[in-house]
């Protein structure tokens, strides 16, 4: 299950039209707007954070000031330092917010999440051997996909071949199933809460 390209363009234009409003002396040409291609980071502690386009509406203490955005690379770019982003606004604050952080633009804290990592079939291959204990908090550090109708079902791509969906009443309660599926053909699958040998499923398919 591939993500829709134009589901990630609408994503990243409107942080980006966002951004390029609160920091209007860091404002680009059209011509060099067309070059961005990356959602607008910043790296705090060695992490970096994604821009979700929300604004929060929260006091910060001055003591829980992080610091402030001290440079900037091209937009086209991902932050190597702390303090850095890829969407100008030097000077301005940030702190820690619940999982993420708040970055203060046009005088609103904006809010940037944590980066997640993209699931791999090697860390299938090791979650799998929890099977039946596996639950929804196995997955928070993955990109995933809400999809969701009636159940809660998210959805996490792997790789051309491979996606894995997990599915449930709500994340409140157990997953009801943890599907690692072929791409293309839906019922072809293996469920890692009850199958056994993940490995032995992929390699028939990969090879």
């Amino acid at each position: 299950m591939k993500r829709h390209p134009l589901f990630f363009l609408f994503s990243i234009v409107l942080s980006i039209c966002f951004v390029l409003a609160g920091c209007s002396k860091d404002q680009k040409t059209s011509e060099e707007l067309i070059q961005w291609d990356r959602i607008p980071t910043i790296m705090v502690e060695d992490v970096l954070y994604l821009d979700t386009g929300k604004q929060i509406p929260v006091e910060i203490e001055d003591t829980s000031i992080l610091g402030t955005i001290s440079s900037d690379v091209d937009a086209t770019e991902i932050p190597a330092e702390n303090g850095q982003s890829n969407f100008g606004c030097v000077g301005s604050e940030y702190a820690f917010y619940e999982d993420g952080v708040v970055v203060m633009i046009d005088n609103e804290w904006q809010f940037f999440r944590r980066e997640k990592s993209e699931l791999t079939l090697d860390d299938v291959i090791e979650l799998a051997k929890k099977k039946d204990s596996l639950s929804w908090d196995d997955f928070e550090k993955y990109e995933g996909m809400e999809i969701g109708s009636g159940l809660y079902i998210l959805c996490y791509d792997i790789d051309e071949d491979f996606y894995l969906l997990i599915g449930g009443g709500s994340k409140d309660a157990a997953p009801m199933y943890i599907r690692l599926v072929r791409d293309g053909t839906k019922d072809d699958s293996f469920d890692l809460l009850t199958d056994d040998d993940v490995e032995n499923f992929i390699s028939k398919r990969t090879n």
